[in-house]
């Protein structure tokens, strides 16, 4: 649902060329920090998979000593020499398999999570901007129309006809409405600012596919059910689950497989040794009960994020809809106040009403646009709020 105030189309003219919102996300996800890290992280799993789920090197056992037996021709030097290979179990290869594919999924999610906030922030960011420049493009013809207002008062100053009070009533009025359009100049400067830094562009970021829109409630649970934190918290009690399977495999984890050959001095013999770790002890069931804590730790939390999100979200659309409602009954408003400077400066015109009583009027018509403004300002920040707990745009 989109709403258009007559005066949006009064705006300072846009420099550059503009380009669609995937394509400036798509420059920023490349720019950020995060999704460097992230995107890194991801091709480094695979790596440690496949070292993790390598066989181990082969090992060469030697040996040697000196036999001294009772008889001269048993004693001399036994020489050995062993070559050991281990084998990884199947059931241990797999659950440790599954760790790392976990691992690539939480990264995955943590990637997505990046991209969300990029967006909610990119977004947030050019609706400020263009909100700025509507600001400007207001300030701007109350600055004219001040300035005309200063001229005919300065002529009639110096004619005599207009007091130095009033005179200097239209001055200050003047000036301070320099110095609000300087002040909403540099703020939309700074908006600008902000979207050349997160995209790294020396240009003017300039979106043609976005603009201004009143958001709706009725997705709120699926949106919430798909949140990238709540997915997140999920992929990490799978990942501890992964763990967990994990252990219970590790009893053991691999068998080593040798085959060598021995020479005494008496004889010569080729040997097999087969070496079977077990792990039993209280080791793996104390690592294991310490990870079930904290999976349990984990399941409480994602339920209590997810109740917490959902209140906050329903009570902050609350605020959306009390908003909404305010600046479609402030737009109303707008047109009366806009009538009433078209009959002021009427009477103006026909010398009717007097020269302060019309700039009253015209004065109260621009801070009526400026109100609108306001609140559609706080509307925006606060439907970034909601974004950004539901980690992407609606």
């Amino acid at each position: 649902m989109k709403y258009t105030w007559a005066y949006s189309f009064i705006v300072i003219p846009f420099l550059g060329q503009g380009v669609s919102f995937k394509d400036v996300t798509k420059r920023a996800y490349d720019a950020s920090e995060q999704m460097i890290e992230s995107n890194g992280r991801m091709n480094a799993i695979g790596f440690e998979k496949a070292s993790a789920l390598a066989g181990d090197p082969l090992s060469i056992e030697t040996s040697a000593r000196k036999i001294k037996a009772d008889d001269t021709i048993d004693s001399g030097k036994e020489y050995g020499v062993m070559l050991d290979y281990a084998v990884k179990m199947p059931s241990f290869r797999s659950a440790k398999a599954n760790e790392f594919e976990i691992q690539k999924k939480a990264t995955a999610y943590e990637i997505a999570m990046n991209k969300g906030l990029i967006q909610v922030a990119l977004k947030r960011g050019w609706l400020m901007y263009q909100l700025e420049h509507e600001r400007s493009a207001i300030l701007s013809e109350k600055r004219d129309f001040s300035y005309k207002a200063y001229q005919v008062g300065d002529k009639k100053f110096k004619a005599g006809r207009l007091s130095q009070m009033e005179f200097l009533r239209l001055e200050s009025e003047y000036q301070g409405t320099l110095q609000e359009l300087a002040a909403i100049l540099m703020e939309a400067e700074h908006a600008q600012h902000y979207l050349k830094e997160t995209v790294m562009s020396d240009e003017e970021v300039m979106i043609d596919d976005l603009t201004f829109e009143f958001i709706q409630s009725d997705s709120i649970e699926s949106r919430i059910k798909n949140a990238p934190l709540l997915k997140s918290l999920d992929v990490r009690i799978d990942s501890l689950n992964a763990q967990i399977a994990t252990l219970r495999h590790s009893t053991v984890e691999a068998v080593s497989v040798g085959i060598g050959m021995t020479q005494e001095p008496t004889q010569n013999s080729i040997d097999f040794r087969l070496t079977i770790p077990l792990a039993i002890s209280s080791k793996n069931e104390n690592k294991i009960v310490a990870l079930m804590s904290e999976r349990s730790a984990l399941v409480n939390l994602r339920e209590v994020s997810r109740q917490k999100m959902e209140l906050s979200v329903r009570g902050l659309f609350e605020h959306l809809k009390e908003r909404e409602e305010n600046i479609k009954i402030l737009a109303g408003n707008e047109k009366k106040y806009e009538t009433l400077f078209m009959m002021a400066h009427k009477g103006y015109e026909g010398g009717v009403i007097g020269q302060f009583e019309y700039l009253a009027s015209k004065n109260a018509y621009y801070d009526a646009r400026l109100r609108t403004l306001q609140v559609k300002q706080n509307y925006i920040e606060e439907m970034a709020a909601i974004e950004e707990k539901i980690g992407g745009i609606w």
